[in-house]
């Protein structure tokens, strides 16, 4: 690996990814390599199969060493919300005289904050806002003067048997030089300029069987949540309520349009056993439907029980490969949601496929802490 090049290990709820990349022109990404593995995922804060863990892990390794011809020595591993969480806090310092603010200052305001928990490890933190004086907000304070400062300030934590599981598997690869972000995180740094963090937020990634509500402002995290809710459970509707295979029902949903009104003679055909099957547009329609609402009901949830409020105007950025493909399906959680949704496209049009959102977000991030 280059000293330009960096290696990320991505966790979804379907695959599991290693992507090595570099900056190009422009601050644009150049992914070198892709290297993907499915698995069964993790629900609950769990891996679903951890005995197969290892496996699985070493091949997306040594698959993306052959493909580049290189060996990973660093890698930034990338911790679903499932295994994370968020804290803010408040704190301020007050100096004897006006001093101008240095980036040691900003460094002991966040060393200051104690969060004694031994199960979990802080992995990230950014501050939302500093005020300086009585209500001089600020992005960035290092380098003003002034004799008080105040911060709100954000802390991801991961699950500690989440980094030592992995950090066992990834040492018996001969890697050693791990750096952990929350996934999350990662994509409000991506996806989102700094004029748009610093009017708040509101993220939703739906992915295969788990999904994650995020609000975020400036360089942090103010409410994070999972469940385990996603695009895979709309699949298994499909395949259970009209007794098909799951693969079948898998192709189906990418036929899927909600955003029409079906008669009752209009069909989806799809082929199982080399066989051409219709299926009834409204029932299939009215399968995805209800499941996509109960998906709405508990990212509602989610708003209900977080600690900060946002504004009623901003819209929610839906990414993920859950539901985002399905024609109809982010109007339809407007509607349930009554707010506006838009789906979050990856900078310099790297991809249109939101599921790739998690894993370049990552890279960025490693990309950024390289420099």
């Amino acid at each position: 690996m280059t000293d330009k090049e960096v290696a990320i290990l991505d966790f979804g709820s379907q695959k599991i990814s290693v992507l090595v990349g570099a900056r190009d022109v422009n601050n644009t990404i150049n992914v070198k390599c892709t290297y993907q593995e499915n698995y069964e995922g993790f629900m609950d804060g769990e891996f679903i199969e951890p005995s197969k863990l290892d496996d699985v892990i070493f091949s997306c390794i040594s698959g993306a060493e052959k493909m580049c011809d290189m060996r990973i020595k660093k890698i930034v591993v990338g911790v679903p919300t499932e295994f994370c969480f968020s804290v803010c806090k408040n704190v301020s310092k007050t100096f004897l005289k006006q001093k101008r603010i240095t980036k040691n200052d900003i460094d002991l305001l966040f060393d200051s904050v104690d969060i004694p928990l031994k199960t979990h490890t802080i992995i990230n933190r950014g501050s939302v806002y500093y005020i300086l004086g009585e209500s001089n907000k600020v992005k960035n304070p290092i380098g003003q003067v002034e004799s008080k400062i105040t911060a709100c300030l954000s802390f991801v934590l991961a699950d500690n048997r989440f980094l030592n599981t992995v950090s066992k598997i990834l040492a018996r690869t001969n890697i050693d030089d791990i750096d952990f972000v929350c996934s999350a995180y990662a994509q409000s740094l991506y996806l989102f300029d700094e004029e748009e963090r610093d009017k708040y937020v509101l993220m939703v990634d739906i992915g295969y069987i788990t999904s994650t509500v995020m609000l975020a402002r400036g360089e942090g995290v103010l409410n994070l949540t999972s469940f385990s809710l996603g695009g895979g459970f709309i699949s298994a509707d499909l395949s259970k309520c009209l007794k098909i295979p799951f693969n079948d029902a898998e192709q189906l949903l990418k036929k899927i349009v909600l955003c029409i009104e079906p008669s009752e003679l209009d069909t989806y055909d799809i082929m199982i056993d080399r066989t051409v099957v219709p299926v009834s547009m409204k029932v299939a329609n009215a399968i995805v439907e209800s499941r996509i609402e109960m998906i709405a009901r508990a990212i509602q949830k989610c708003f209900n029980s977080w600690q900060y409020n946002f504004p009623d105007f901003i819209p929610i950025h839906l990414t993920g490969g859950g539901i985002s493909f399905i024609k109809g399906g982010k109007d339809l959680l407007s509607k349930i949601l009554g707010k506006n949704v838009e789906i979050s496209t990856l900078p310099y049009n790297i991809t249109t496929k939101t599921n790739y959102s998690s894993c370049m977000a990552v890279l960025n991030y490693a990309l950024n802490r390289k420099n």
